[in-house]
């Protein structure tokens, strides 16, 4: 599947780890990906693949961002990346990857934001992004996990100019602001728990879709992996926080009234 993505669209997910080859079989296992290698300069970059589509990226922390695991990495649709990155910059982030081609893709960069999440950004050229959304194995969501919600996202809308939408701020669960393009959800911020300002690090949180969670977690468990947080209850299935054997936070989803076809943008707000 061949699309374009509105600029602050999230298009991709890549994941940073310092040991690619053990978390990729997990992967393999869990989601059911295909997995193929590029080379990107001195590294090797493992294209992830369902049914021939691409779903996501495994990259060597040891010779990308900053030679740190950065864990799952969310990048965001960019016009003029040159611009984006400098103005990422200027409203409090790090940028650890200055924009860089990507041959037969596009260009992207990666940043910290100023409360410790990192994400990215991407122009597509070659390559728009994903080839799937909302399959068993593809991106479904991308949720802020901040115990500065409000800051937070003034520094997102300030980059992408989002409109926001609140979400689950009842007395009974927290609060989750919905990050909006137009009347299209793109992603969540969900405020942590935080007594003391940016105690807990942010983090950005990618969800993928499995056909059953609860034979998804025994996998996570026979894998390697542990399964976390959860099961949580949300207006679109339920899911699950796991870690991957590297450490690496995911959310696995079970995506209630039938899974929801790639070329629709309107992803699923999940609260829990």
């Amino acid at each position: 599947m061949s699309r374009s993505f509105r600029p602050g669209e999230a298009v991709w997910v890549e994941l940073c780890t310092p040991d690619p080859a053990k978390v990729e079989n997990f992967y393999r296992a869990l989601l059911g990906w295909t997995v193929r290698t590029e080379r990107l300069g001195s590294t090797t970059y493992r294209m992830c693949s369902v049914d021939g589509r691409d779903v996501a990226g495994i990259s060597d922390a040891t010779g990308l961002h900053g030679g740190r695991p950065r864990g799952w990495i969310v990048y965001f649709a960019v016009d003029d990346i040159a611009r984006s990155a400098t103005q990422a910059v200027a409203l409090g982030g790090e940028l650890v990857t200055p924009p860089r081609y990507l041959p037969a893709a596009g260009t992207g960069a990666a940043v910290i934001d100023p409360f410790g999440a990192t994400f990215g950004l991407y122009q597509g050229e070659a390559r728009a992004g994903v080839q799937m959304l909302n399959s068993v194995g593809a991106l479904c969501w991308n949720e802020l996990d901040t115990g500065e919600p409000a800051a937070s996202v003034a520094y997102y809308r300030s980059l992408f100019g989002y409109t926001t939408r609140q979400r689950g701020d009842g007395p009974t669960t927290r609060p989750y602001t919905l990050l909006m393009l137009a009347d299209v959800p793109v992603a969540g911020v969900l405020a942590l728990d935080n007594d003391w300002p940016n105690l807990i690090p942010s983090k950005w949180i990618t969800y993928f879709a499995v056909a059953s969670l609860d034979e998804a977690l025994a996998q996570v468990s026979s894998l390697g992996g542990t399964p976390t947080v959860g099961p949580a209850d949300s207006p679109y299935g339920r899911l699950h926080l796991v870690k991957d054997p590297a450490g690496h936070t995911l959310c696995l989803i079970q995506l209630e009234g039938g899974l929801r076809p790639g070329h629709d943008s309107s992803y699923p707000a999940v609260n829990r």
